[in-house]
């Protein structure tokens, strides 16, 4: 077995290297750009450079799940939070929007949070989600205060599991979803326990219902 760090490390080294390479070939598409006139290859260089773009932006999402720094906490406001993260959701999958129907009580909790880290580790489990969603149907958000404890649930409707719910994320590197890294649930898990907080997987097989729970401890005050 190869220590996971070690993992890490060639992870970062190769998706660097690349990323590179990648940015060599945009500037040379570029120079191309502005030298070709032909009005019908001009979009298809315009193509390519969007491809190289999305490609390295790729690398860089799947190289930062192998790293978490320290957090830098600040106390934010629970309500701001939630409007805060429902925007940053709606630019980063405005295909699940539609799907999502909120149900927020809250009032003046505040929550200590890095929010650059936290707003991706909770995007995870939305991706996931929409991923592995049935249909159209909509999934119910849940966010409110459970004692000193904030709390967002989402519940999916579920006719069944690919695994036990309840090991998802805790191994890094081990995915249901072909074509997936399984790095998304494992780095998010990092994240919400970085902010001394909890996640819990649930399925309730009678009600066809997945259950995800995240918590995180409020200010103290």
């Amino acid at each position: 077995m190869v220590p996971f760090p070690r993992v890490t490390g060639l992870v970062r080294l190769l998706t660097h290297d690349v990323r590179n390479g990648l940015n060599n070939i945009d500037l040379q598409a570029a120079l191309l750009q502005e030298l070709v006139t032909d009005p019908q290859v001009a979009p298809e260089i315009k193509r390519l450079r969007g491809m190289i773009t999305d490609t390295a932006k790729m690398l860089q999402a799947f190289s930062t799940s192998f790293y978490l720094s320290e957090p830098r906490f600040v106390t934010y406001s629970a309500i701001a939070f939630i409007e805060d993260f429902q925007t940053r959701l709606g630019k980063l999958l405005p295909q699940l929007v539609p799907l999502l129907h909120w149900t927020v009580d809250l009032h003046d909790e505040m929550i200590p949070v890095d929010i650059e880290m936290i707003f991706r580790g909770l995007a995870e489990f939305f991706k996931n989600a929409f991923h592995f969603r049935e249909g159209e149907r909509s999934i119910e958000v849940s966010v409110g205060r459970e004692e000193r404890t904030f709390v967002i649930k989402l519940l999916e409707p579920k006719s069944s599991v690919p695994s036990a719910p309840d090991a998802w994320g805790l191994e890094p590197l081990v995915s249901t979803r072909r074509g997936g890294f399984g790095m998304g649930l494992f780095y998010a898990r990092q994240v919400i326990g970085l902010h001394g907080g909890e996640v819990a997987f649930t399925f309730d097989r009678a009600r066809e219902q997945l259950t995800t729970r995240l918590a995180l401890p409020l200010a103290p005050g």
